[in-house]
């Protein structure tokens, strides 16, 4: 008898496949699905980049009234200004005119995941006006981190209901010709089990592959939520090929509980249970050995240590110990100008000084926690399809918690350059307080607004591209361990 060929073992399932009304709907309820996410992530960004847009708007409007009451304050006048107020003090300017912000921006793919980001705020204003031991205390105009009851994107349907879909279309492949004994007379026909297994499931696989994919790529087009990807190509066409591997993955998992010949009840049971395994019991284990690998410091301790540094700073002649100490080491002839440490502006910035040096350790604590968090995360997100999936969407976003971990101590960092800025400044006006003119409300001559520092932005291109394609080379080695197990035990036809 004449072997049946490959091909047109594939063309026929394909037809057949293509005939269930199952398969339509399935895959329509996936598109619905994709379209959803995608539209509620456009909304997600679109809220992020008007919030950034509002941050730059404040800061240049900050300059503009700056400039405006500089001008209006060096012309004589019996108006009477504080030192507070004055944006011609750069004590006054740093503490009451000054809107610097550190900011996050999304990437041009965060429409795939929304992650932790309405939780965790992708803007911080540089705040001198008191101090904190957390770096993830931040002001934002038009607040993005809203609580939600989860985000429904694109990455939730991708990675949880993905593989339902694929269960549904491939997981009683094999197992319900079992059930009515058609399986009995394929066997008879001079083709192996072999063979029939990869055009039954092959097809399954490159119709969902295919419905994925397009779904995707519709959704992303029909909500506008994609922005300019150039020079993130790369990383877009490892995230497809990465998805592709996951929807392989589990099209070989059906291929393996097929093998079995448990019946379609028993095989739709086990694959089920799989799903719940890899897609929740196992990400929800490995989120316990994080927190077991890296136990988060108690903020209580950190609050705690902060108020004892205030209370020590203003109890008794603490504050002014301080204060002269701080003062001597930054100016050498302060002995010759009694009175300085009295001033305002150098008790507050001796104050902050204090404020950072007691508490660096609280700080430096929540910093490496953050990163040994998103350290551990990363190595263990490997060990789940759906882990390593995840993650390669939200590093693609620039969701991830690493982002967001390295984004808090640029945030810290920025506001140790402002505090470099104003500093000498304060300290020259202090020690030489020229006035703009006589009888002038303004009181000094600082008018260096546009020198101030500003945050330089960070967009995680190359870790995006790298954990796509960590992602997409796990996915193939699981793929690859599940279709062989597959293919060996479908060495012959069931007795």
């Amino acid at each position: 008898m004449k072997t049946v060929r490959f091909a047109l073992l594939l063309g026929a399932e394909l037809r057949l496949v293509l005939r269930e009304r199952l398969t339509w709907a399935v895959l329509a309820a996936l598109v619905v699905s994709l379209c959803l996410a995608a539209w509620t992530g456009a909304g997600r960004v679109a809220m992020e980049r008007a919030a950034l847009a509002e941050a730059a708007a404040d800061t240049d409007r900050v300059v503009r009234d700056a400039r405006a009451a500089h001008e209006r304050y060096a012309k004589p006048s019996p108006i009477k200004v504080n030192y507070w107020q004055d944006p011609t003090d750069a004590f006054g300017y740093m503490t009451y005119f000054m809107a610097a912000y550190a900011v996050k921006p999304p990437t041009p793919l965060a429409v795939f995941a929304a992650g932790q980001s309405d939780v965790q705020p992708a803007i911080m204003r540089a705040s001198f006006g008191f101090s904190t031991v957390f770096d993830d205390t931040a002001y934002e105009p038009g607040s993005t981190a809203r609580l939600r009851l989860g985000p429904f994107d694109l990455a939730f349907v991708l990675v949880y209901l993905v593989p339902l879909v694929v269960i549904a279309l491939a997981g009683t492949r094999l197992s319900s010709e079992h059930d009515s004994g058609i399986l009995r007379m394929i066997a008879s026909q001079p083709v192996g089990p072999r063979r029939v297994a990869s055009a039954k499931f092959g097809a399954v696989a490159l119709i969902a592959i295919v419905a994925t994919l397009g779904g995707t790529a519709l959704a992303l087009v029909v909500s506008g939520g994609l922005g300019a990807v150039d020079g993130w190509e790369d990383a877009l066409a490892l995230l497809a090929a990465a998805l592709s591997a996951y929807v392989a993955f589990w099209v070989a998992a059906c291929a393996l509980v097929a093998s079995l010949w448990r019946g379609g009840v028993a095989a739709l049971a086990i694959l089920v249970l799989a799903w719940a395994c890899v897609t929740v019991a196992l990400p929800s284990t490995l989120g316990l050995a994080v927190e077991a690998l890296a136990p988060t410091p108690s903020r209580i301790a950190a609050i705690d240590a902060s108020r004892r540094a205030q209370v020590r700073f203003y109890t008794g002649e603490e504050g002014a110990r301080i204060t002269s100490a701080w003062l001597t080491g930054k100016v050498l002839e302060v002995s010759s100008r009694p009175g300085l440490a009295d001033a305002p502006e150098i008790k507050r910035l001796a104050r902050d000084a204090f404020y950072d040096e007691a508490l660096a350790s609280d700080r430096d604590a929540a910093q490496d926690h953050a990163r040994a968090a998103a350290a551990w995360s990363r190595r263990l997100a490997i060990l789940s399809p759906a882990t390593v999936l995840a993650r390669a969407l939200e590093v693609a976003a620039g969701t991830d918690a690493e982002r967001h971990s390295a984004f808090l101590a640029a945030g810290a960092a920025y506001r140790r350059d402002l505090r470099a800025f104003f500093e000498p400044r304060i300290l020259a006006q202090a020690l030489d307080p020229a006035p703009v003119c006589q009888g002038c409300p303004a009181r000094l001559d600082f008018a260096a607004y546009d020198a101030v520092p500003a945050f330089v932005l960070s967009v995680p291109r190359e870790a995006a591209e790298h954990q796509a394609l960590v992602a997409l080379g796990c996915l193939m080695a699981g793929t690859l361990l599940l279709a062989a197990l597959a293919y060996r035990r479908l060495s012959g036809w069931p007795a």
